[in-house]
């Protein structure tokens, strides 16, 4: 048994939470944190820059569904680290974000690369503390994943001196308690009466739709809200981490819930009822006013204050959101409801319209459309594939395009839209389920933010592949400059062979400019076994995304 300290302490705690790996960059001040950890049994999955690190936990959370944790060293560590933070807070994310710092009586006398770490992370975490006393390290830890996992979840920052790592300890001041015993282990569920009415109001619609928003991902199952869509026969629609959480393959599921990237969310404005589960009333839903303005909606959401933020609501569900979703089952799917079906068919109808509508971009032609890459390989995809979407005009299309299957295996970059995360989410996918296929979709821009990274997936043998569209522009700005100012600053890269970078780091790699040629490369790419790229010269146009975000600039 190794001499125990205050780092011991911390990594016993983080293994009580269920903790395995740690995304890091090692340095001078988490050097006895990391010591320890190698005693515990605890994997450290170390990048090439810390931001890709923070991105990596992003993404094994989403992944897994359950609290990730990033540590590094403080100072520039931490300040490296902490450019991934915002991505993650607004996309609510449950990482722990943990960094070291020089000895604590030494604070605020300039010391090593002292920077206020728990100010700076302050405003985009759930809470940030400094831990200043190692027999409170259980339960600052503790507070931590309470904080993460508890109503909408969402980052956490711990700042932990190294001299209280270093500080000597007995076995008998290891954590005492287990999770179990510390954080309220129940779900909370909504008000009998208030289940009722929205039961009530979900029957009764004609032309009624849910929503599924983030916090579903992290407290509701993909049985609970398939049982739900079934039991009310109610068309369905998914957004950000909670695409997938009802497979788009269903027949009551129609997709992205963004009319800018699916025809059939246009008709959220005409729907009577609307069932909000975990989707905030934000901007993308012009605060709520893209619902018509005689809908009723209900909204259920595990915080207080997200409930009539923006818009009001005419039933509001506070709890946890897969005991809601069990409630609602049970109540709404009981007794006679109205008739759909026309309601229903007419959602199919536009859905199919603008599948048809992506597909007729596919022409074949040189430079080939960034659809015709989409459509070439979606035969390479199977239910267990990892989609994963990074920036660049060329990505929307595939994210209006590919449907999302499975929970936590439809991934795009939060809602700060941030770049670069793409390849990172991938080494954080295929880490999680090496059997599966990982793909990640990229612009050109895009790619040059991690390239690196691809030397921790041949470290780490990690065989991810990447699908870029190479088109030597930062496409959607470039589109947005032409559109409001009529000419373009800034905004044009070179044609570089990425391909070739790949290849001088050790990876895979081929070049495509026929659109024949490119679903033979990428399944060139997937099966060599090796972190892969495929480097694929496309052509620039405005993404529906792009143009439905001019038109509401313009007035269009």
């Amino acid at each position: 048994m190794p001499n125990l300290n205050g780092g011991h302490l911390f990594i016993r705690c983080l293994k009580q939470e269920g903790v395995k790996r740690v995304f890091t960059i090692v340095g001078d001040t988490i050097l006895p944190l990391v010591d320890a950890a190698a005693d515990e049994g605890i994997e450290f999955i170390d990048t090439r820059h810390e931001g890709a690190a923070m991105h990596m936990a992003d993404g094994y959370a989403r992944i897994t569904g359950e609290p990730a944790v990033a540590m590094f060293t403080g100072g520039p560590g931490f300040s490296n680290a902490i450019s991934g933070l915002p991505a993650i807070y607004t996309s609510e994310s449950p990482v722990i974000f943990v960094a070291g710092c020089a000895e604590l009586p030494e604070k605020g006398m300039t010391t090593f690369q002292e920077v206020d770490q728990v100010g700076m992370a302050a405003p985009v975490t759930k809470g940030s503390w400094l831990i200043h006393d190692r027999k409170r390290i259980p339960e600052f830890v503790a507070t931590a994943f309470r904080t993460a996992m508890s109503g909408r979840p969402g980052p956490v920052h711990l700042t932990l001196p190294i001299d209280i790592q270093d500080q000597p300890i007995a076995e008998e001041e290891l954590p005492p308690y287990l999770p179990g015993e510390y954080r309220n282990m129940g779900k909370a569920q909504g008000d009998p009466a208030l289940i009722q009415q929205a039961a009530d109001l979900l029957r009764q619609a004609e032309r009624p739709v849910i929503i599924v928003g983030n916090p579903a991902r992290y407290t509701a199952s993909q049985e609970q809200l398939t049982a739900l869509v079934e039991a009310t026969g109610i068309p369905a629609f998914t957004v950000e981490q909670a695409r997938g959480m009802i497979d788009d393959e269903h027949p009551l599921c129609f997709g992205y819930a963004d009319g800018a990237l699916n025809a059939a969310a246009r008709r959220f404005r005409e729907a009577d009822v609307v069932l909000l589960l975990g989707k905030r009333l934000d901007h993308r839903y012009r605060y709520g006013q893209v619902f018509g303005p005689e809908a009723k909606l209900i909204q259920a959401d595990p915080a207080p204050a997200e409930i009539g933020r923006n818009r009001g609501v005419a039933v509001g569900l506070l709890g946890d959101l897969g005991a809601i979703t069990e409630q609602l089952t049970a109540a709404a799917g009981a007794g006679s409801k109205a008739d759909k079906s026309a309601w229903v068919a007419q959602l199919a109808q536009d859905r199919e319209a603008w599948l048809n509508q992506m597909r007729a971009n596919a022409t074949g032609e040189e430079p080939m459309h960034p659809v015709d890459v989409f459509t070439g390989i979606e035969d390479l995809i199977d239910e267990d594939t990892f989609i994963i979407l990074d920036g660049g005009d060329y990505v929307q299309w595939g994210r209006s395009y590919f449907s999302a299957r499975r929970p936590g295996r439809f991934l795009r970059l939060g809602p700060l839209g941030h770049l670069g995360g793409g390849i990172p989410y991938g080494m954080a996918a295929k880490l999680a389920h090496p059997e599966s296929k990982v793909l990640v979709f990229c612009g050109d821009g895009s790619f040059g933010f991690y390239p690196m990274e691809y030397d921790t997936c041949i470290r780490h043998n990690l065989p991810i592949t990447t699908v870029m569209g190479n088109d030597a522009t930062w496409g959607i700005d470039k589109t947005f400059q032409v559109a409001y100012y009529g000419r373009a600053v800034g905004t044009d890269l070179r044609f570089i062979r990425y391909d070739q970078v790949v290849q001088a780091i050790g990876g895979y790699a081929e070049y495509v400019e026929k659109p024949a040629e490119v679903a033979p490369a990428v399944e060139r790419a997937i099966n060599s076994g090796l972190p892969s790229l495929v480097n694929i010269a496309v052509r620039s146009g405005a993404s529906p995304l792009a143009e439905a975000m001019i038109n509401r600039r313009t007035g269009g």
